[in-house]
């Protein structure tokens, strides 16, 4: 049996939270883990209309942290979103932020994420209406990841843009550089714009100052650091936006780590694989003591309701019409009225050669519900089951 995240919790995640404290969203979302697919949610029981199946199912926890409750909803981010997506070349942009505002991120987790969203795509459309740039409106999905391969504090946004825009007269135009946008002009406008936030926030008593650092410190810090050149990264052009979404759907669910990249596991500290690439990582690994490791891990857990991938000009969630105007400009069909149902979890088994928990094994029949056992009770054995109940 394989390392999982949940066999960690369970194995050290009681003595941890004795000695340290956790917000709600970390408890949240560490017993979510913990009980993820467990009697502790309760379930109910699947059975054959023949008698030749039946079965107990435990409820899945459904956290955006927890690596068994990620295919599905990752799988129906990414159908949505590439039926969305329009058929131009696309544009990936990173805009990270210097690890001196990491402690300020700690403090003020929605606002710094509402500021970094505002001020990296604040910078993308101010320099994209201008004609000299492209005169247009671009569509732009930007995603926010807070973490490093070794879990460390490393918040910076990923944004995909289409090279090209919708312009005032409802024309297509497209990009009219191989290169998107001058580097070192984005990041200014970028840097100028999140220090500005932050700064207004600061003076509205807003920004919650960290127990060491005092209203004049966080100010000195902010200005000091509009002297500093900043990290903005524009990749080279796609011809389509699906690989960077598939490299976006992988961080969307499941948390900052998958289990796949677990090593080895004692009850002291626990070794993972990383890119070879950070300062900790010896030989593309990195063992932290387990502590460190959840301290790690529950800091990237967001705040409940807080939205991590949002869309922006075209993409934006109230631009459809803007958005099929586009869509017919560059060859494509219009999006319908009602969205397609999302995708069921059958179609991602059959899809990814996996057997369809929803029908007998022997018989192919659809097996039905049969009755249901509640939270914090371990299920009895039905009587309605005419073969062994056993868990898949």
């Amino acid at each position: 049996m394989g390392i999982s995240l949940q066999l960690i919790f369970l194995q050290s995640f009681e003595q941890y939270a004795a000695t340290h404290r956790l917000s709600k969203d970390m408890w949240r979302a560490a017993y979510s883990i913990t009980d993820c697919r467990t009697y502790k949610l309760g379930g109910h029981y699947l059975s054959c209309p023949s008698g030749h199946q039946c079965e107990q199912q435990f409820n899945s926890c459904r956290h955006r942290n927890c690596p068994q409750c990620a295919l599905l909803a990752r799988e129906q981010w990414l159908a949505g979103w590439a039926e969305r997506l329009l058929k131009v070349p696309h544009y990936h942009v990173v805009f990270t932020t210097p690890h001196q505002l990491n402690v300020l991120w700690r403090y003020n987790r929605k606002l710094f994420a509402d500021a970094l969203f505002a001020a990296a795509t604040g910078a993308l459309k101010k320099l994209l209406a201008d004609p000299k740039y492209l005169g247009a409106t671009p569509g732009m999905l930007a995603a926010l990841h807070t973490w490093s391969q070794t879990l460390a504090a490393h918040v910076h946004l990923h944004v995909l843009v289409t090279a090209g825009g919708l312009d005032s007269s409802g024309k297509w135009k497209n990009s009219l550089r191989q290169c998107l946008l001058p580097r070192k002009v984005l990041m200014i406008i970028f840097r100028g714009k999140l220090r500005s936030e932050l700064l207004a926030a600061l003076d509205r008593g807003k920004l919650e100052l960290p127990p060491d650092h005092s209203t004049a410190q966080v100010r000195s810090l902010l200005n000091m650091l509009g002297r500093k050149v900043w990290n903005v990264k524009i990749l080279d052009r796609y011809d389509h936006g699906a690989g960077v979404l598939n490299y976006l759907a992988r961080y969307l669910k499941g948390g900052p780590i998958a289990p796949s990249r677990f090593i080895s596991l004692t009850p002291h500290s626990l070794r993972f694989r990383c890119r070879p690439g950070s300062q900790e990582a010896g030989g593309g690994e990195v063992r932290l003591p387990i502590d460190e490791f959840f301290t790690r891990l529950l800091n990237h857990v967001p705040p409940k309701s807080m939205k991590t991938v949002r869309g922006y000009g075209l993409y934006a969630g109230g631009q459809r019409e803007q958005l099929n105007i586009a869509r017919v400009a560059v060859g494509q069909t219009a999006l319908p009225k009602h969205p397609a149902p999302a995708i069921a979890w059958q179609e991602i088994c059959v899809a990814l050669g996996r057997e369809d928990a929803s029908v007998c094994r022997h018989c192919g029949a659809k097996l039905v519900v049969e009755g249901y056992f509640r939270c914090a009770r371990p299920p009895p054995k039905p009587v309605f089951c005419t073969v062994e109940v056993g868990n898949r």
